[in-house]
């Protein structure tokens, strides 16, 4: 099963592969600072669209958006909205499988925990578990990137019911 996992931002983490293996994965980003979150929808779609010419995943995971009131500003939650959409309209256009797994959820199966007390704390433990697992490489500092990477664990995981190939125990130093 070919999966591409997303993590909806402002700078977009994206992870695409084959269920159980080692994914191609980077961060896009979205929007310059100051520019509307229509940009951002707009470069969603276009980014969707060529990776999409590329290849068709059998399924895409995106992680459901957050609760407004988690949100830093309004401006937040409307360009994470409205990528989201976008991403969901491209996946529905193309009669592809979605699947819309909570964050708490995806931390849980990848780091063991739903969070780490403080974000900084979670985003951390989330790169390291990246870099662990071979995901990312061991100098690479992009969280969103390793957010993709445990969407697209967790979607190999429940969705295609692939686990990784070797264990590595949670709390491991990359």
């Amino acid at each position: 099963m070919l999966i591409l996992a997303l993590d909806i931002a402002t700078y977009t983490g994206y992870a695409l592969g084959r269920a159980g293996e080692i994914p191609a994965s980077g961060s896009v980003r979205l929007k310059r600072p100051g520019e509307p979150a229509d940009v951002a929808a707009f470069n969603m779609r276009a980014f969707l669209r060529d990776r999409l010419a590329l290849e068709r995943p059998d399924l895409i995971c995106i992680e459901h958006y957050l609760n407004p009131v988690a949100q830093k500003s309004a401006d937040a939650v409307i360009l994470q909205l409205m990528c989201f959409g976008v991403a969901v309209a491209e996946a529905m256009a193309r009669d592809i499988r979605l699947e819309k797994p909570a964050p708490a959820t995806v931390r849980k199966h990848f780091i063991g925990a739903a969070n780490m007390g403080e974000r900084k704390a979670t985003k951390a433990a989330v790169l390291n578990r990246a870099r662990v697992l071979g995901y990312i490489p061991r100098d690479c500092r992009d969280d969103n990137r390793a957010d993709a990477c445990a969407i697209f664990s967790f979607a190999s995981a429940n969705y295609a019911r692939r686990r990784p190939a070797e264990l590595m125990m949670f709390g491991e130093s990359a």
